[in-house]
This record gives C-alpha cells, sequence and structure tokens, in this order.
C-alpha cells in the first residue's frame, strides 16, 4: 500500500514538471512569435512576399523563413532577412526575442530609431544593420550587450558620435560604422578591435 502511494505521488511530481516544463516552452515559443509577426506589421514593402507567405501563426515559428531556433530549447536564436527589399521598421517587440544571438538585416530599407528594448538581447553576439536607413545617433545601450562579437552599422543614417559605452564590449571583433554622417573623434578603444571600419 506503502509503495502504492509513493508511486503515485512520484508519478503526480514528474507529471506536475512535465505540464510546468511544457507550458514555460509553450510561453517562450508565443512570445517569440508575436514578436516576429510584430515585425512582420512593420514592414510596409516585401516585393517578395517573403513575410506574407512565410510568416503565419498555423506553421511553427521555427520553420519560418529566415529564422533558426535552438536544437534543445526551441526557441528563436538568429533571424537572417538579409536584402529581401524590405521598407519599415524595428518594432519594439524585438527585445522580447530572449535568446536571440544573431540579427541580420542588411541591404534592405529600414529606416527610424533601434528600439531600446533591443538591450534586452542579453545573447546577442552578431548584429548586421548595414546598408539600411536607420538614423539618430548609435545608441549607448548597444554597450550593455556584452556577448557582441560583430556590431556592422555601417551605410545608414547615424549622426553624432561613437558612444564610450561600446568600449564596454571585451569581445567585439568588428566595428563598422563607415557611411554614416558621424562626427567628433575616434574614442581609444576603436583601436583595440582586431577589424575595425569607420567613417
Amino acid at each position: 500500500m506503502a509503495n502504492t502511494f509513493l508511486n503515485l505521488t512520484l508519478l503526480i511530481i514528474i507529471f506536475h514538471f512535465f505540464l510546468t516544463t511544457l507550458s514555460k516552452n509553450l510561453t517562450t515559443i508565443l512570445t517569440d512569435q508575436f514578436a516576429l509577426l510584430a515585425l512582420k506589421d512593420h514592414v510596409i514593402q516585401d516585393p517578395g512576399n517573403v513575410l506574407a507567405t512565410n510568416w503565419s501563426s498555423s506553421t511553427p515559428v521555427c520553420n519560418w523563413f529566415g529564422v533558426s531556433c535552438g536544437s534543445n530549447h526551441r526557441k528563436v536564436t538568429a533571424l537572417n532577412l538579409t536584402g529581401l527589399g524590405f521598407v519599415g521598421t524595428l518594432p519594439p517587440h524585438l527585445g522580447n526575442l530572449s535568446f536571440l544571438s544573431l540579427l541580420s538585416i542588411k541591404d534592405n530599407s529600414f529606416h527610424g530609431r533601434l528600439p531600446v528594448q533591443l538591450s534586452n538581447l542579453h545573447h546577442m553576439k552578431h548584429i548586421d544593420l548595414g546598408n539600411n536607413s536607420f538614423s539618430g545617433e548609435i545608441p549607448s545601450w548597444l554597450g550593455s550587450l556584452t556577448q557582441l562579437q560583430v556590431l556592422r552599422l555601417y551605410y545608414n543614417n547615424f549622426n553624432g558620435v561613437i558612444p564610450f559605452s561600446l568600449g564596454y564590449l571585451q569581445k567585439l571583433e568588428e566595428l563598422s560604422l563607415y557611411g554614416n554622417k558621424l562626427s567628433g573623434s575616434i574614442p581609444s578603444f576603436v583601436f583595440n578591435i582586431s577589424s575595425q571600419f569607420y567613417t
């Protein structure tokens, strides 16, 4: 009798753990899905109908064009939408892609300022926003993405000075800023980066 009760209790605990884990993973992937659907809504021109035909809530987000997920946790880890002719802005919801480590949207026509919510992406290692039309100052919060190894912001409309906070990026190997409207002197930390490009 005691063994039966013990086995039943153990079974209930395991089942509860399974449901909790499943619920957590489902919530996370839904959060990722909502973030990407917000990006879809912010793209006002999609010449190849890439998002219209590939990004749908009826399809698992990890199967969407340009999206990669981790093999274990099935959370979005990379977003590569290079050279698709998109016109639009980046929504703040992208800051909810908590496991994103690569963001490449180069060679499009995204514009506006970079949303501060991207500072939440603490797993980020590679950002390539080159050859778009982003504007405003280069955000100082980029310095909080301490895992960042590559930061490419070339050929945009950024102005102002290079923020000193980028000097906090101890793992940064490449900083590409040429083709912007930057002013002021070049911070000394830039010369410690193995491959740097600037205006």
